[in-house]
């Protein structure tokens, strides 16, 4: 598969995955490099030669660079205080999901470590007390301003970039995921825009007949 630069990859679909040696995703092996996280990866396919946002001018890097520093405080944050800060939440779904590559009790104390890990963050930056209803409105407020920015556009920026695979990867994964008590995929669906974008990217990159789950 190739995308609008002179780069190709292949998706394999798999049920069970061994993740990076750093424990993080979204990574990619190529040749002997294994190369975790969205802005590593950039460097790195940049380094190549390829770059999706070779073609935006200065301002439009900068205004690119903004949205992602919206997308990583706001929606990232929100992602990781539901699944490591809600008690019934991290019970039912984080810590197990978590823990299910290790045997007992690595797989207890992983996901207790990784928690403590999420908790210590979340009261570094404001969010350990926020209530259900903050973190709503603080979905709702950055899907507000990723609307109104995309428009009736196909992408933000008139061709992908790497804006639009962080932001695909974060609605995506809170659109799909049924979790209890939050009704994140309900405010995402408010704006339509969104959920098309969604839909687009799924079916043209990444899926296998063209039923999307979004």
């Amino acid at each position: 598969m190739c995308v609008n630069l002179n780069f190709c990859f292949h998706v394999i679909f798999l049920t069970l995955f061994d993740f990076s040696w750093q424990g993080k995703v979204p990574f990619i092996h190529a040749g002997n490099h294994v190369v975790s996280e969205l802005g590593p990866i950039v460097q790195f396919v940049r380094a190549k030669g390829h770059s999706l946002s070779e073609s935006l001018n200065e301002q439009e890097k900068a205004e690119m660079k903004a949205y992602m520093e919206l997308v990583n405080n706001s929606l990232l944050t929100a992602e990781l205080y539901i699944l490591w800060c809600d008690k019934n939440v991290s019970s039912l779904i984080s810590r197990p999901r978590y823990g299910s590559p290790f045997p007992f009790p690595l797989d207890t104390i992983l996901a207790r470590q990784k928690q403590r890990e999420i908790v210590r963050r979340m009261k570094a930056v404001g969010w350990a007390e926020k209530t259900r209803e903050q973190v709503h409105d603080e979905v709702d407020q950055s899907c507000r301003a990723l609307s109104q920015r995309l428009g009736n556009h196909k992408y933000f920026f008139g061709s992908p970039t790497e804006l639009d695979a962080l932001v695909f990867g974060h609605l995506y994964s809170l659109l799909t995921t049924d979790i209890p008590g939050y009704s994140i995929p309900e405010i995402i669906r408010n704006y339509p825009n969104l959920t098309n974008f969604c839909k687009n990217i799924d079916t043209h990159f990444f899926l296998q007949s063209n039923t999307s789950k979004v």
